[in-house]
């Protein structure tokens, strides 16, 4: 399955920010909430999972992604929002590990949502929603803890200087010998590194950051 052109308020971007700014759910661990978005990001990278959890309100564990165009994410990072530090996958990406789009709709239809056991595709906007600064897409998890990842649109990170953790891994043509070297998925993805000056992405290719 593939999608046509977005339109200028779409993006075929879709972020899971490692450093979202303010209240967490009640279901996240201590040990991930305390972690800086950079440490949220190696673990991630190193281990190729993404963990889900119940956001606020739904009961069924779902990893979140925000649709962000170039000139909403420097909206989101300019308004504290989110730190420029995350994941990055396509929208067919998406589709295909059985995630979508969520609705924004009133009190009164979101009750109908949640009584019909589909909370985690709405999110309410009445009285003392704050979730209206951006688009959010979801993928439920009904089985395990997550889902692994294979391939990255891009990997987003808020300092060019920054790497992960080196993992080990067979050594090339030296059967049974070990070495350690950039985790897989930072390898083979694009990195993007957002620069505050012009607030905006700096691409590079695939092993140019290793």
């Amino acid at each position: 399955m593939e999608f046509g052109i977005t339109g200028p308020a779409q993006s075929d971007n879709l972020f899971h920010f490692t450093g979202r700014v303010g209240d967490r759910p009640n279901d996240v661990p201590r040990t991930i909430q305390k972690m800086t978005p950079e440490q949220r990001l190696d673990a991630i990278i190193g281990e190729r999972v993404l963990r889900a959890f119940p956001p606020f309100g739904p009961t069924t564990r779902c990893v979140c992604f925000s649709e962000s165009p170039p000139d909403h994410l420097a909206f989101l990072v300019a308004a504290g929002r989110v730190e420029p530090w995350g994941i990055v996958v396509s929208r067919d990406q998406m589709v295909r590990t059985g995630g979508g789009s969520v609705a924004y709709v009133p009190d009164k239809v979101y009750e109908y949502f949640k009584n019909t056991g589909m909370a985690h595709w709405a999110v309410r906007v009445g009285t003392g929603s704050s979730w209206m600064h951006e688009r959010e897409w979801r993928v439920p998890c009904f089985k395990g803890d997550g889902f692994r990842l294979t391939t990255l649109q891009a990997i987003l990170i808020g300092d060019k200087t920054w790497r992960p953790s080196l993992v080990e891994r067979s050594a090339p043509r030296s059967p049974g010998a070990r070495v350690k070297d950039f985790p897989p998925l930072w390898r083979e993805s694009p990195i993007w590194v957002w620069d505050s000056s012009s607030a905006s992405i700096v691409p590079h290719p695939p092993g140019s950051l290793c």
